[in-house]
């Protein structure tokens, strides 16, 4: 049995990350930059008002105020997606809209609210610095320049920044894919019937909806029975098509626990199995070429947290993610917790905030098998291995739940 850490230590030093795709800005959202972006152009591409106003020469309107305007002749309107052909001169202004080109002649631009127009002519109400909301070509990003750096995982913003340079389509690490097997004779389908002694597999549908949240690409390959050939037959198909195969129970130590038989006979290199860590602690780790494959815990509970603790950390890390694992905050207990002092425990609580504080307690029965308390949850408590005893107002560490993300 190894510690979380360790744990942690050899499912990171084993995953590396994807090659690169080219993919369009349509389909990148997520993604991680596997090249940088050259700007294609100057952004702005043109010098242009920041403002609703009037261009003018800012040496007009000096000492400008609202008891001593300058009065200036309109020469013509500046709209934006218009390109004027007239220049401002001397004793006259151009009716500029935001975005719109700046005329030639005119190097700054007054707000159209310290402005009065009439029969051809405004009176400026205050006066304007030469540049003066106005946007100079290529004073964001110039023609050759990187506009984003290999890494950067693309949002909204940053997609819509790309598309600004000139680029369609860009270089991405693409998506992990990942292939599941359900094992268990009790195991049925939400479709089948529930005869006495079978149980849900409630485990595809939660490690299908979590993996959801991520990037990647899911295959289910079905349910397996607790029969070697046909666990054999599920991973086999998973493992040719997968980057991280995840196969939920008979890792255990039970009779017809025949996944670690079956991996071995596949020439899956077993890196460890047990982690001390509750639930969850049957938890196989093993690779095979640059495959990954996760053996989870049968019991839905402990599936889940292994899958938060160490399964998404390795598909972010393949993926070139930064944000690896979840995110840690410190939270004072509601509620004293007892353990036997062996083992890290990650307790399905809910956090909340009063005042500057967050305080977390447990959301109900702990049992690796109850689903219950994780519905109700938003974090992990976490429980170090050395406690037995913490009383209410103890400072915990949390793990948020990418679900309820606060």
């Amino acid at each position: 049995m190894i510690t979380v850490e360790e744990a942690r230590r050899l499912i990171l030093e084993n995953t590396g990350l994807l090659e690169p795709v080219e993919l369009s800005l349509t389909e990148v959202k997520g993604y991680v930059l596997a090249q940088d972006v050259i700007s294609t152009v100057n952004l702005p591409s043109f010098t242009n008002s920041a403002m609703d106003g009037y261009a003018v020469k800012g040496k007009n309107t000096k000492h400008a105020s609202e008891t001593n305007p300058a009065h200036l002749k309109v020469i013509g309107t500046v709209r934006a997606g218009d390109f004027p052909n007239f220049v401002v001169e001397d004793g006259e202004a151009a009716k500029i809209m935001t975005g719109a080109p700046i005329p030639r002649g005119a190097d700054s631009v007054v707000m159209v609210e310290y402005t009065e127009e009439k029969d051809g002519n405004v009176k400026i109400k205050r006066s304007a610095n030469p540049g003066e909301n106005v946007r100079y070509e290529g004073e964001e990003i110039k023609k050759g320049e990187i506009g984003l750096k290999k890494g950067v995982q693309l949002n909204s913003a940053s997609i819509g920044f790309i598309a600004e340079l000139g680029v369609k389509n860009v270089f991405v690490y693409r998506k992990p894919r990942v292939a599941l097997v359900a094992t268990g004779e009790e195991v049925v389908g939400l479709d089948e019937e529930l005869r006495p002694g079978k149980v849900r597999d409630t485990n595809s549908l939660t490690l299908q909806s979590a993996l959801s949240q991520e990037l990647v690409e899911f295959r289910f390959m079905g349910r397996a029975r607790d029969e070697v050939s046909d666990i054999k037959k599920n991973i086999e198909n998973g493992l040719e098509w997968c980057d991280v195969l995840l196969v939920t129970g008979g890792v255990s130590v039970g009779d017809y626990d025949y996944v670690k038989e079956v991996l071995e006979m596949l020439d899956v290199k077993g890196l460890f199995w047990r982690v001390a860590q509750r639930p969850g602690g049957p938890l196989f780790f093993g690779k095979k070429d640059h495959t990954l494959i996760f053996g989870l815990p049968g019991n839905p509970a402990s599936s889940l947290v292994c899958f938060y603790e160490h399964v998404r950390p390795a598909l972010r890390k393949m993926a070139a993610k930064k944000d690896l694992f979840l995110l840690e905050l410190e939270a004072l207990l509601l509620e004293e917790i007892r353990k036997k002092p062996d083992k890290i425990h990650f307790l399905r609580g809910y956090m909340e905030k009063r005042d500057d504080t967050f305080y977390v307690k447990s959301t109900g029965g702990q049992g690796s098998h109850m689903l219950k308390s994780f519905a109700l949850s938003n974090c992990l408590i976490v429980i170090p291995k050395e406690a037995s005893y913490l009383p209410a107002k103890s400072k915990v560490k949390v793990h948020l739940l990418p679900d309820n993300i606060m």
